[in-house]
Parts: C-alpha cells; sequence; structure tokens
C-alpha cells in the first residue's frame, strides 16, 4: 500500500506548478496516524477452534487410520501441555497490550531466518516504461523517482500522509465530508468511528521503516536499524556504490529536477 502511494507522486501522476506544493505527495486532514491508537488487537483464539481448524485441515491428507491416530494426539495436546501452554500466551498477551501475540515469534522467524533475504523475504518494486518516452532516459527517470521518494518520506514524516483505510462503502467514508468529521473524533476512539460507516483503517506502525533502515547482520539474530536523522541516498552502478546528501539538493533543486 505504501508504494501504492508512492506511485502516486511519480511523474504525469498529479500537477504540481509552485515549488511548495511540490515539497509534499499530498496534504492529508486526517493526520496520518489518527488512527493508530484504537486499532483493535489481534485475539488470541481460543485452543479449541485452533484444534478443530488443524484437524479440519489434517483430514483431506491422511486416511482413516491415520486421522484417528492424530485425532487422538490433538486432543491429549488440548487437554495437557497445549492448556498449559495456552494460559501462558494468553498472560503473555494480557502483559503486552502496546502490540500483538504474534509480534515477537514473527520478527523472530524473520530475524532468525539464514535464507537469502531478497529471494525469500524483502518486497520490491518494478515500474513499466513512462507513456511520456522522454522520461525514460536513465538519468531523469531516476532523479523523478528519487525526487517522488523523498516527496513521500516528506509527507509521511510531517503527518499529511493519508491514513491506510480499507473501505468497504467508499461512497460513505471515501469522502471529505466523512474526513472532515473523523479528524475530530479522538484518536483513541477514531477507529470505531470509521467501522460505523464500514471503513477499516490499516495498522500503519511499521512506515517508520520505509526510509533510512536497514538489517544489520548479527550471529543468531539479525537487528532492525533506523536512523532518522540520516539524509543521505546511496546510487548503485554496478559494482559502485555513492552516497550523496539527498535532502539539500532536493530542497534547492526539486523544481528543477522534477519533471511535470
Amino acid at each position: 500500500m505504501a508504494a501504492r502511494q508512492l506511485l502516486r507522486a511519480a511523474p504525469g501522476r498529479r500537477g504540481y506548478s509552485g515549488a511548495g506544493a511540490a515539497e509534499f505527495l499530498h496534504r492529508s486532514i486526517v493526520p496520518t496516524m489518527h488512527y493508530q491508537k484504537s486499532l483493535p488487537r489481534l485475539p488470541v483464539p481460543k485452543l479449541e477452534d485452533t484444534i478443530t481448524r488443524y484437524l479440519n485441515a489434517q483430514k483431506p491428507l491422511l486416511n482413516d487410520d491415520q486421522f484417528r491416530k492424530t485425532e487422538e494426539l490433538a486432543h491429549a495436546f488440548e487437554k495437557g501441555i497445549g492448556r498449559e501452554l495456552h494460559e501462558q500466551l494468553v498472560a503473555q498477551d494480557n502483559q503486552n497490550k502496546h502490540t500483538s501475540y504474534i509480534t515477537g515469534p514473527w520478527f523472530d522467524m524473520y530475524l532468525k531466518a539464514r535464507e537469502p533475504v531478497v529471494l525469500n523475504f524483502n518486497a520490491f518494486m518494478s515500474f513499466n516504461p513512462d507513456p511520456k518516452s522522454e522520461y525514460n532516459d536513465q538519468l531523469i527517470r531516476a532523479t523523478n523517482m528519487t525526487v517522488s521518494a523523498i516527496r513521500f518520506m516528506k509527507t509521511f514524516r510531517a503527518g499529511y500522509l493519508e491514513p491506510e483505510v480499507f473501505h468497504l462503502n467508499p461512497e460513505k467514508s471515501d469522502t471529505e465530508i466523512f474526513k472532515k468529521i473523523i479528524r475530530f473524533v479522538p484518536s483513541s476512539i477514531s477507529w470505531f468511528g470509521a467501522y460505523m460507516v464500514n471503513a477499516y483503517p490499516l495498522d500503519m506502525s511499521q512506515y517508520f521503516r520505509l526510509f533510512n533502515s536497514t538489517r544489520l547482520p548479527k550471529l543468531n539474530r539479525d537487528e532492525l536499524y533506523t536512523d532518522e536523522k540520516a539524509k543521505h541516498l546511496l546510487p548503485q552502478i554496478c559494482l559502485l556504490f555513492l552516497v550523496q546528501d539527498a535532502l539539500p539538493l532536493y530542497i534547492k533543486f526539486q523544481e528543477r529536477l522534477f519533471l511535470h
């Protein structure tokens, strides 16, 4: 979804005539993190429901004898060590109201994995040729992409980036009237205000890692590191890496660099 919003900043998507207008992707009247405090937490599923789903998934794969054995083992787990583990999980979840019960295990899985990151985990974007042939020059295209990315970053950090919302009834929720109303609803309950019109704000807690972030290799578990004070970009030409302080150039030359 971040990619979708970044594409809106690409050349030819919108017109910006002045330096002030070109500085940001847009200026959302609803603050970027307006819904974050009231997002509902992912509930811990009941152990009984987990066992039922597991057995339903196994049944098509096993013959009758194998399934009966699996069923016996699953119910023994449910009544024994599974019950104890489930109670520990619920207790841990109650002690960490600021996050989800799957966050820790998920990051462990991601950061402990030793498979190649690029092929197995990291997303990437590819772009079709620009409809305007003059924009497909490598230098011009790289410049436009860079300026668009910086505009996205500045919009997010200023709190002007439109919140990510899944609209099931956009005629009611994806409107200027609704946005003007919901921005005055306190953040502690704003998610439920959107829910009333069948709109579902999404978690944006990891957006800050879109820029100035990297994965530091460690012995057993890698580390995610973000330096929000960094201002440089790192172009790669074959095996040559170049470091350039990007923001001053962007501020000074944004009208000259961004091709309208």
